[in-house]
């Protein structure tokens, strides 16, 4: 399958209910368990109408996952300026990310669902299409400020930004139990969370020093 594309938001209340229904029972039951007929019903329209607005299943699970895609790249991929304020813009980039995740819950929970399930094709296509898109968008970010000099140029900027992504995922899934343990009580708060987490991306562990050999201050 091609990797999905923007759209234009479908207009009519019929097309919005269907693909709330939509994102809110692939989330809860995944792709393969979650029929047209139980998006019509969970929706209140007819089988037909959903046909109406999407072709199949698939195409309508991959233009709700194509819209959160392109919506991360928009508003998301602007904020990491590797070439710039490194740190600053971690941190940003990090707080925006988990907003993101907790503003858009039924959609990411779909997605992970989906990257978890191991259902035949699903996983494909996150792989495959926009997301893989998307994070090689960020790679990219920080190699322009490895060749600008803000960026280490023995650091790996894949996994940088993996350990990135994930760290905010990880803070989204179990948010109800990183809340209740004392040794991550940094996470608690957002902003807290996001300075910190862009502090040890940035300085690493080592003592005394930041990774270029120059003093903390």
């Amino acid at each position: 399958m091609a990797a999905p594309t923007r759209r234009p938001r479908p207009p009519a209340p019929g097309a919005r209910r269907i693909e709330t229904a939509a994102r809110r029972l692939f989330a809860n039951h995944g792709f393969a368990a979650t029929s047209m007929a139980d998006i019509a019903a969970a929706a209140g329209v007819s089988k037909a109408t959903v046909f109406h607005h999407f072709r199949s299943k698939r195409q309508l699970y991959a233009s709700l996952v194509g819209d959160a895609f392109v919506g991360f790249r928009d508003q998301l991929l602007p904020l990491l300026d590797a070439e710039g304020d490194v740190q600053g813009s971690l941190r940003d980039f990090a707080a925006a990310h988990v907003e993101r995740l907790t503003r858009m819950q039924g959609t990411m929970r779909l997605i992970a669902r989906e990257m978890l399930s191991g259902d035949a094709g699903a996983g494909d296509d996150l792989v495959s299409g926009e997301m893989s898109r998307n994070f090689s968008l960020l790679v990219e970010a920080l190699r322009r400020g490895q060749a600008s000099g803000t960026v280490r140029a023995d650091a790996d900027p894949g996994l940088a930004v993996f350990l990135l992504l994930c760290s905010s995922w990880f803070v989204f899934q179990t948010s109800a139990l990183v809340r209740r343990n004392p040794d991550l009580a940094v996470a608690a708060s957002t902003d807290t969370y996001a300075t910190e987490l862009a502090r040890l991306l940035y300085f690493g562990l080592a003592p005394g020093a930041e990774p270029g050999g120059k003093e903390v201050s």
